[in-house]
């Protein structure tokens, strides 16, 4: 295989670039907005990442297999 074919392949004219919440979205995460008083720190249960959420910093993404254990608990919306 010669170099020209890589580029070739790589390049798709027209297509504009992902922008970060989309490539998120891409990746199977989730945006969640926290609801609470006070500051939490919670592992996710799929892959124990540890998200800090507080009344000042409420939102952030969040691996789609802990989406479930994190609503749960009530805290938290899903921000589409």
């Amino acid at each position: 295989m010669n170099e020209q074919n890589d580029v070739g392949a790589a390049y798709r004219p027209g297509l504009a670039p992902l922008t970060e919440s989309q490539a998120q979205r891409s990746t199977g995460m989730s945006h969640l907005v926290y609801r609470g008083a006070g500051t939490v720190i919670i592992a996710g249960t799929c892959f124990r990442r540890v998200y800090v959420f507080s009344p000042k910093q409420p939102e952030q993404w969040v691996e789609a297999e802990d989406v479930g254990a994190l609503m749960s608990t009530g805290y938290f919306l899903i921000r589409r």
